[in-house]
């Protein structure tokens, strides 16, 4: 018996040393390594700060700046939700504006919106009914400020429009807008898509603004003649209609629109030019190089960790679970393998993109 628990506690003591040594491993060599990639992101780009800064403590100076993985919320920091469809938004959503520790918004009377103020904003804590204290916010986006740029506005939208937006309520002054946005697996996506629209889902208030004007929104024609809606749509027939917005939907809200024309060239989703295509994908994969933070909702925990990492010293309360993916799950067990693959070839840029994002820094291998 004795010579069991000595065993045992020899297995132990093995076991925490290797556990250590893991650490160790882990902090020092491997994600140094990770960050050693060619692409630099955007908090890096903009100061040319190499990636052991990122490992210093959060209160260093550098540069007379504070270290750029940092969050201050009581400064020009302003997180914009770039939100698309289907990629897991409406649940980031509430979670940015109720499970942030020490930065929980407050619930606006008689809406479906939160108040989220600067801790040191000199604004009334208590929000009457209907009143939205905008200039103050650190949050833009759809469960903070609403949709101020248009029903689920795109990158190219949020671009000409937020900077706008906030000089109109706040007056003009500095800010460093910091893009957030969720990525999904292109064929989930899409099928996750088809089962919204066919419970009747059309977004069309989206105003799909480019160039200064309103563009049409294509999946109008897809609709049966005098419908408002695509209820009971089929996924064949979903998938069959040229003008689906549904169609690489990812790339397309990332990528800066202006450099292909807008919407131009877009009239025919499922044959796009291919130098347009090309053309867009790489607009799509410098924006996301830009941006501050992307998760992937298929990798919960992950994405909450590169958040935390991105956003310091902002923290979540509560845990990330595994992404319950009920209504695409389900479906997809009774879809022929052949229109699964139609849908997959015709959504090749969302999956280029998405595995582009599981490659960048931080991603290859915490993804």
């Amino acid at each position: 018996m004795t010579r069991n628990l000595q065993g045992v506690g020899i297995f132990l003591l093995i076991s925490a040393a290797f556990f250590s040594y893991e650490i160790f491993i882990y902090e020092k060599i491997f994600l140094p390594s990770v960050l050693d990639f060619s692409f630099k992101p955007s908090f890096l780009v903009d100061k040319d700060l190499d990636y052991e800064d990122l490992y210093r403590d959060d209160d260093e100076i550098i540069d007379g700046v504070h270290t750029v993985n940092t969050f201050d919320s009581n400064g020009t920091d302003t997180m914009v939700f770039l939100h698309i469809q289907k990629t897991g938004g409406t649940t980031l959503g509430t979670r940015l504006v109720n499970h942030i520790e020490h930065h929980k918004c407050i619930k606006v009377p008689e809406t479906n919106r939160w108040q989220c103020l600067r801790p040191l904003a000199n604004a009334p804590r208590t929000p009457e009914p209907r009143q939205m204290n905008v200039p103050h916010t650190w949050l833009f986006s759809r469960y903070s400020t609403g949709w101020l740029c248009g029903l689920h506005a795109d990158w190219t939208e949020l671009q000409g429009c937020v900077e706008n937006k906030l000089n109109e309520i706040a007056g003009e002054k500095e800010r460093n807008l910091l893009y957030i946005t969720n990525l999904r697996n292109a064929t989930m996506r899409f099928i996750s898509e088809w089962k919204h629209v066919q419970r009747g889902a059309t977004w069309s208030g989206s105003t799909l603004t480019c160039g200064g004007e309103q563009h049409t929104n294509l999946t109008t024609q897809c609709l049966p003649e005098d419908s408002q809606d695509w209820i009971n749509v089929t996924l064949a027939e979903f998938t069959a209609c040229n003008h689906n917005l549904a169609l690489n939907r990812q790339t397309r809200m990332i990528a800066d629109l202006t450099k292909i024309d807008c919407y131009n060239h877009l009239g025919n989703l499922s044959h796009v030019p291919e130098d347009i295509e090309r053309t867009m994908l790489e607009s799509a994969k410098e924006n996301l190089v830009k941006m501050r933070w992307f998760g992937l909702i298929e990798y919960q925990l992950a994405s909450k960790e590169l958040f935390e990492y991105s956003f310091q010293p902002l923290r979540f309360d509560i845990e990330f679970e595994k992404w319950d993916d009920t209504h695409s799950s389900a479906a997809i067990q009774d879809i022929p393998q052949k229109l699964i693959d139609e849908i997959t070839l015709l959504n090749h840029l969302d999956a280029k993109l998405y595995e582009f994002a599981r490659e960048l820094p931080l991603g290859s291998d915490i993804f």
